[in-house]
């Protein structure tokens, strides 16, 4: 026979072992085996379940409710990919990847992401780690595009740049590993 959960107020699992289930201090922290998901429904209402416990979460309805639209107003037009990638990582929040062809606007997407976590003060600073080649592309289009702040740090740039507390440090992946 197979253990019986329950759930009780405020989220408190309890655990009741079956007879067959030796019983121990540590029943409390047993939790049930992982499983697919029975269907795509019984999928979205998880993902619905998981955004709701976020601490106010990030919820993107029209265009209205883009609070960082204010700082790149009139800078430049993003495209609907762009807008449908920061709303895609305002759902998932905290944990996104951005990947897509060359040319495709990655920098924007980040970007646009980067100007809402700030505008709704979820973030006060960031660390992008980008090839040598794109870190003026990253400083340059954060800045004119976004209004915010950032400068490239490599090698022994990058602990003093971290330590001024720049609102964006643009650095490489070799200069990450090599940062004690």
């Amino acid at each position: 026979m197979a253990d019986q959960c329950s759930y009780s107020d405020l989220g408190t699992r309890q655990h009741e072992p079956s007879a067959s289930t030796p019983s121990t201090q540590h029943d409390a922290f047993r939790f049930p085996a992982l499983r697919p998901a029975a269907s795509p429904e019984h999928y979205a209402l998880h993902v619905g379940a998981l955004e709701w416990s976020l601490d106010a979460p990030i919820t993107i309805r029209s265009e209205a409710d883009i609070q960082s639209r204010r700082e790149w107003t009139g800078r430049f037009e993003p495209f609907a990919h762009q807008i449908r990638n920061l709303i895609t990582f305002c759902r998932r929040a905290p944990v996104a990847l951005l990947a897509d062809d060359v040319g495709l606007g990655k920098t924007i997407s980040a970007g646009l992401i980067l100007s809402e976590l700030m505008a709704r003060k979820k973030v006060s600073r960031a660390l992008v780690v980008a090839p040598k080649l794109l870190l003026p592309q990253w400083v340059e289009e954060l800045g004119v595009k976004f209004g915010i702040p950032a400068e490239p740090a490599t090698g022994g740039q990058l602990g003093s740049s971290i330590k001024r507390r720049m609102a964006v440090v643009v650095t490489t992946y070799h200069s990450i590993r090599a940062y004690p």
